[in-house]
């Protein structure tokens, strides 16, 4: 958890220097060595040498390698993040830019899930390498941004205080996520009392279905507001995890059907929530500075993956819940399905208020 605070706090920083680089190709400039940097730090990691004999050796070693790692890790993700806002003016365009990048980290989460169950750690070190070097390639090989930065639009601090009056609502409802994803196997094999492997399984298809909804609200959202679309695909993620109250060892299998709700409604979210913040930025006139603004949210979503980590589990242990041996225990389910659907609905609640006063701002145009 510390890392991970560490690591989030660099993302605004690092966004600052992408978008402080006067290169037309700063975005490949950034992307392929912070790639190859998280590539060795993760090879090291899953490879540790075999002098390391003290407990604070080995810590400090796996520490560092996933400091390294996840630090290179933040640095490309503001990377693509920015890329589509300053590559094209289309909005229709940086949709689909967004669509695919979502889709192909969702492919990649899925390979690497499935590859990392393998004992042999120097098959996956090879994925790795093959996968930057084809991604290197890949990446260079691609146009520039339409135009480098002149630095005229400098940097306004006060339009970023006005995108907290989106990231806030979307803060919340990515809190939501996590939360959820931090306690979906605790609930599955401790309340539902299903295997390990089914809830291995009950991940693929919750991850499949978030690969269908990014290719089906991404179509959806074309001719609509997309804040409008955005809190139709929250809402119905709130009405997916209704039934979940509903659930036990006896009834565990329809949990498939709210893997695959939830899946292609969040799914949708990965997307819109870019594509609404792309909107904002460019509606306050800073693309120039998108890098430092998506570092600032980059920061959130880490910032909500610690907190989910950080909170639920503890506050869950002062309730009588012990992972892996308490089992039914009914304040894990309530803590599962229950949080997710508060903070949703707090979420839309301030999008409600956010679309009353800004609404226009994402209406279907500037295509």
């Amino acid at each position: 958890m510390v890392i991970r605070l560490l690591d989030a706090v660099t993302d605004p920083f690092f966004g600052k220097l992408i978008d402080k680089t006067l290169n037309r190709k700063k975005f490949q400039l950034w992307a392929v060595p912070s790639g190859i940097l998280m590539t060795i730090g993760y090879a090291a990691l899953i490879n540790p040498p075999g002098g390391l004999s003290t407990d604070l050796g080995i810590l400090t070693y796996m520490g560092f390698c996933t400091l390294i790692t996840s630090t290179a890790a933040g640095v490309f993700n503001v990377t693509i993040q920015a890329w589509p806002i300053q590559w094209t003016s289309n909005t229709l365009e940086q949709s689909e830019l967004v669509s695919r990048r979502e889709q192909f980290t969702l492919i990649g989460i899925i390979v690497a899930s499935t590859l990392s169950t393998a004992t042999n750690s120097t098959m996956f070190t090879a994925y790795l390498l093959v996968l930057t070097i084809i991604t290197s390639i890949a990446i260079l090989s691609l146009p520039a941004a339409r135009g480098a930065s002149s630095f005229q639009n400098v940097f306004n601090w006060g339009r970023l205080r006005s995108m907290t009056l989106l990231m806030s609502p979307l803060f919340i409802s990515a809190l939501a996520n996590a939360t959820a994803a931090t306690l979906f196997m605790f609930y599955v094999t401790d309340y539902l009392m299903l295997s390990q492997a089914n809830g291995g399984k009950l991940l693929a298809i919750y991850f499949i279905s978030a690969l269908v909804g990014i290719w089906l609200w991404q179509k959806t959202m074309t001719n609509r507001n997309t804040i409008n679309v955005y809190m139709l695909t929250v809402s119905m993620t709130i009405i997916v995890f209704v039934p979940g109250f509903w659930l036990n060892h006896t009834n565990a299998g329809l949990f498939t059907l709210i893997c695959i709700g939830t899946g292609l409604f969040v799914g949708a979210e990965l997307v819109l929530s870019s594509m609404l913040l792309i909107k904002r930025i460019k509606y306050i006139n800073q693309e120039d500075n998108s890098g430092i603004i998506l570092g600032t949210w980059g920061l959130l979503i880490k910032l909500g993956l610690a907190l989910a980590a950080g909170l639920s589990l503890p506050l869950l242990n002062l309730w009588g819940y012990q992972p892996g041996l308490t089992k039914g225990h009914e304040g894990l389910a309530l803590t599962y399905l229950a949080t997710p659907i508060i903070l949703k609905i707090l979420s839309l609640i301030l999008l409600s208020i956010h679309n009353h006063q800004n609404g226009h701002i994402y209406a279907p145009n500037n295509y």
